[in-house]
């Protein structure tokens, strides 16, 4: 999936028209009975798979993930594994190539401005996303309607079997409204209250998810109970908001996996007096919108070879440092908690809005050095 199909080393296949295919193309023909679960999106697809995949082995079912969440998808067949139920997390690389997909329940959870230095405009990265849409009159997808891209596809799809999610107020689909889910899609009006999130839950970044994961809970015909234990001893995954230091002055979130600017805005909504680490391999090139959080933020430490891009458009209105790389970063953020007295509880989030090929290999070996600097300078959890 990493190699676009407008890689120049693919002209000579191409001017023998050679076809050229994914593996989801080949995963997608030896499938048999299993059930498909595809969930994708521009931010929170990792953080859905996982809660669906636990929700099911929480109802005693067993089930293969694999897909962009780390496993190749054609796993399955090398590791013998005869799991009813298929979670599979799909990039819009692996979409590329598809004609259709036989999903059982499909999940397009949000679209933003991602991958612009791969496809032409964004409107062909939405036609490459819209592709995990199933057209089977027994099956299901899932959307959500609070981005005006997936509202306006949810509108266009000719599906009996639709059902929207939202963090606002719908008349027909289940929505978020005073800590409760609010289902009128399977039923007349159906509240459900939720209590006992784990810690990798809370924060309204997460309602998409839950709202997602409660939606597959229905259709599977699942016991509310085992929804409700999914989401109390949901652990989430590493470098996903992932807090890796919490006491009474400060807490530390390592949210490397944000290579995109939206994602980065979704996750300091959820925090004060943030110290925010930002920068990497840009894929957009307009940071302007982190001034509508410049009330949450103390300090931006840019790192990677966008600092001086972001540092232009932010220093105005946000303190910024350019420090180019972690380590530094680290040490002036240390230096400026010991100088500045909070009445407030402190943030340091490390969370870039670019991707990490400047300097790591991938977002993984990012977040690693993140707590393993956090680890060397600050009291361990």
């Amino acid at each position: 999936p990493g190699i676009s199909f407008n890689n120049t080393n693919l002209s000579l296949l191409n001017k023998y028209k050679i076809s050229l295919f994914r593996d989801l193309d080949y995963y997608l023909s030896i499938v048999k009975k299993e059930k498909i679960l595809a969930i994708t999106g521009t931010n929170g697809k990792s953080t859905t798979t996982k809660l669906i995949s636990d929700l099911i082995k929480q109802n005693k079912d067993d089930c293969f993930v694999g897909g962009n969440i780390g496993v190749p998808l054609l796993d399955f067949k090398l590791l013998n594994d005869k799991s009813n139920f298929h979670i599979i997390e799909l990039s819009s690389f692996q979409l590329e190539s598809i004609k259709k997909i036989d999903s059982y329940i499909s999940i397009l959870l949000n679209l933003s401005h991602d991958h612009l230095d791969r496809y032409r405009s964004f409107e062909d990265y939405i036609k490459t996303k819209k592709k995990i849409l199933n057209m089977n009159k027994n099956s299901f997808n899932i959307i959500s309607v609070d981005d005006n891209f997936c509202k306006k596809i949810y509108k266009e799809l000719k599906n009996t079997n639709k059902i929207a999610i939202s963090l606002n107020r719908i008349k027909k689909g289940i929505y978020f409204l005073d800590n409760c889910i609010h289902d009128n899609f399977f039923y007349e009006n159906k509240i459900i209250h939720l209590e006992d999130l784990s810690e990798s839950l809370q924060g309204k970044i997460n309602i998409q998810n839950i709202l997602a994961t409660y939606a597959v809970s229905e259709i599977l015909k699942f016991n509310i109970t085992n929804f409700h234990q999914t989401l109390k001893f949901f652990k989430g995954l590493p470098h996903r908001l992932e807090i890796i230091l919490n006491n009474k002055e400060l807490i530390v979130v390592n949210n490397s996996k944000a290579t995109n600017i939206d994602s980065t805005l979704n996750s300091i909504n959820d925090y004060e007096n943030i110290y925010l680490i930002l920068g990497g391999k840009l894929k957009q090139d307009n940071f302007t919108s982190i001034l509508d959080f410049k009330h949450k933020i103390k300090t931006c430490y840019l790192i990677g070879e966008s600092s001086n891009i972001i540092f232009n458009q932010i220093k105005f209105s946000v303190d910024s440092k350019i420090c180019n790389t972690l380590e530094i970063a680290i040490e002036n953020i240390i230096l400026d908690l010991s100088q500045t007295k909070n009445d407030i509880k402190s943030t340091i989030l490390f969370s870039p809005a670019c991707s990490s090929f400047d300097q790591f290999l991938n977002f993984e070996e990012r977040g690693n050095v993140f707590k393993t600097l956090i680890a060397k300078n600050f009291h361990k959890k």
